[in-house]
């Protein structure tokens, strides 16, 4: 992300569900605070699962014709389209305008290789989407978001490979108040992301084991806003000292090339890292630590925050799952400020499956950003706040395996301390997804 997120160290020596593996191909997370992308992963939602993406390949519409799958190739093809009507589509204090839209978003995975297990693969994605509206067509917006990784596993050796493409057209910037300052009256903006990661695991006995990553980010936003590249390094210690418990420490640190006027940037995190792992129902994985951050030329001191990424997942049974994700990181304001923010957020999902069919489900989230300057001047720019927050139930029904059919409310809001960009938003919608 915009400030370098440390990577959450697992062992490796679990296999993960097939599905999990395969959304997380294409559901990386966007590093832009606010942004309001909804991005589905290439086999169905993971709050709603197709039985057909039990495996990659065949189950669906026409493939679940051809039979089992002989071949070295595994692929498959998703579509899915939304519906839904939005009283606030520009997110705007004044001036709200409504509308209603479609979102189409066809998806395509092509792989080879032990994708099911992590091993040694290769595997593409490419999931462009569509947002066409009724009245306002000046907000329709071309998204297109693609992946590739490859993993090699040998011995005591894992080595992932992967590189992450977003292209926004149009998109609109949510809760960030210099930012939609910077964007007055249009409020929207393009948007490139390219995260390149390289990493590696090595168990050097049955118990203990070195994570290590490099990471190349590149957020490239249109004018006036600024863009910005992270290079970043981190290297784990981890020790086992149970089937359920991992405890390490790590150093995490980088260059961030940021665009005039906002300074260069240096930063180096020190971290402990704890893993507890009940089997498959319970999950609980945090880094934290303190974060050093120099700006060139020593455009001001040297800013210290603590920072964390947590996760933790928790299925008391077959049909209840519970999710919870928090983090607290630094990134570059992209307003033409010489600003950096804090960023402490937290979201959760709750999902219920009632019946054999039919599946409920509640996430939300919490977000407080805390900007900062990046240069001491004599007259110091106001150093603004923003409280965003989203709350989405829905409910969707399994028409036949490979069909699923929803409708949802989406909620958002942001109080900043600047009241001009306060909003509220409410969306409601219906959903399908089809796998061919």
């Amino acid at each position: 992300m915009g400030g370098c997120r440390s990577c959450t160290v697992r062992k490796d020596t679990r296999r993960r569900p097939l599905l999990l593996v395969l959304a997380a191909c294409v559901s990386f997370a966007l590093p832009v605070r606010g942004q309001v992308v909804e991005i589905n992963p290439t086999l169905s939602s993971l709050a709603v699962p197709l039985p057909a993406d039990d495996t990659p390949t065949g189950n669906g519409l026409i493939t679940g014709q051809f039979g089992p799958n002989p071949g070295p190739f595994e692929y498959a093809l998703h579509l899915s389209i939304r519906g839904a009507y939005d009283d606030n589509i520009g997110l705007t204090h004044m001036n709200r305008l409504d509308d209603r839209f479609v979102q189409i978003q066809p998806s395509v995975m092509l792989g080879m290789g032990q994708i099911a297990t992590e091993e040694t693969f290769i595997l593409v994605n490419y999931l462009p989407s569509f947002y066409r509206y009724d009245e306002h067509s000046e907000f329709n917006s071309d998204q297109h978001i693609a992946r590739y990784v490859a993993g090699y596993k040998g011995g005591n050796l894992i080595l992932r490979l992967s590189q992450d493409v977003a292209i926004l057209n149009n998109t609109v910037l949510a809760a960030s108040t210099s930012e939609r300052e910077s964007l007055v009256p249009a409020g929207r903006t393009d948007l490139d992301i390219y995260n390149t990661d390289l990493s590696a695991n090595y168990n050097m006995t049955p118990r203990d084991f070195i994570f290590s990553e490099l990471r190349m980010l590149r957020t490239i936003y249109a004018m006036p806003l600024i863009s910005s590249k992270v290079y970043s390094a981190n290297l784990y210690l981890n020790h086992g000292f149970s089937q359920s418990l991992v405890l390490g420490a790590g150093v995490n640190g980088g260059n961030d090339v940021v665009d005039f006027p906002t300074p260069h940037q240096t930063f180096v995190q020190t971290n402990a890292h704890l893993n507890f792992t009940l089997g498959p129902q319970f999950s609980f994985d945090v880094i934290a630590g303190e974060e050093f951050r120099d700006f060139e030329n020593i455009a001001r001191s040297t800013y210290t925050t603590p920072v964390f990424s947590i996760s933790s997942a928790w299925a008391p049974n077959n049909n209840t799952r519970l999710s919870l994700s928090a983090t607290r990181q630094i990134y570059n304001s992209a307003a033409p400020t010489a600003q950096d923010y804090v960023d402490t957020n937290v979201s959760a999902m709750i999902r219920e499956r009632v019946c054999e069919r039919l599946y409920l489900d509640v996430i939300g989230g919490y977000e407080h950003v805390q900007y900062f300057n990046a240069i001491d001047l004599p007259m110091p720019l106001p150093t603004l706040r923003d409280d965003y927050w989203y709350v989405q139930p829905s409910a969707d029904i399994l028409l036949t395996r490979f069909w699923s059919f929803g409708g949802y409310y989406l909620r958002r809001q942001n109080s900043g301390s600047m009241s001009v960009v306060n909003f509220y938003s409410n969306e409601y919608g219906v959903r399908t997804t089809i796998k061919f």
